[in-house]
């Protein structure tokens, strides 16, 4: 007979499990609908709206951008890419998805942006998944193409 320490039982994980999805369920977690502009990541630390345009150089040095409210506060959007965020810096957005407030981000669901009939979806993880899709299986880089065509 083996010693009880070397006797692995999947049931002494179910405490750890149980623990790990209570602090997953605490960290504030919720879908929501946010309003704000997009704006430079270090100028939304500092407490103002930058830059002055959407072609300002200053994009190139912004680590990342943010969706900042009218109230200053600001919210990183995790899973949106920079380019989409760069096309829209400094207007007026929505964001729905997940909310994550100990790490004041957001998992986009959707980024809207105003139009003259309301809001209009203008990006979601699933339409870059078709984008990204479409360029490595049916375009760009598709073996389907003949290898002596140009473009």
């Amino acid at each position: 007979m083996q010693p009880a320490s070397d006797d692995p039982r999947p049931t002494a994980f179910l405490p750890t499990l149980f623990l790990f999805a209570a602090a997953m369920l605490s960290t504030g977690l919720g879908a929501e609908t946010l309003t704000g502009k997009l704006n430079g990541q270090s100028c939304a630390q500092s407490g103002h709206l930058c830059p002055t345009s959407n072609l300002d150089a200053h994009l190139s040095f912004e680590l990342d951008f943010v969706l900042q409210q009218p109230d200053g506060e600001y919210w990183f959007l995790s899973n949106v890419p920079r380019d989409t965020k760069v096309r829209h810096v400094l207007k007026q957005v929505q964001v729905r998805g997940s909310v994550n407030e100990t790490y004041r981000s957001i998992e986009v669901d959707a980024l809207m942006v105003p139009t003259d009939q309301g809001f209009a979806t203008v990006w979601t993880p699933r339409a870059q998944q078709r984008a990204f899709e479409a360029i490595y299986q049916d375009g760009w880089f598709s073996s389907a193409r003949d290898p002596g065509q140009t473009r």
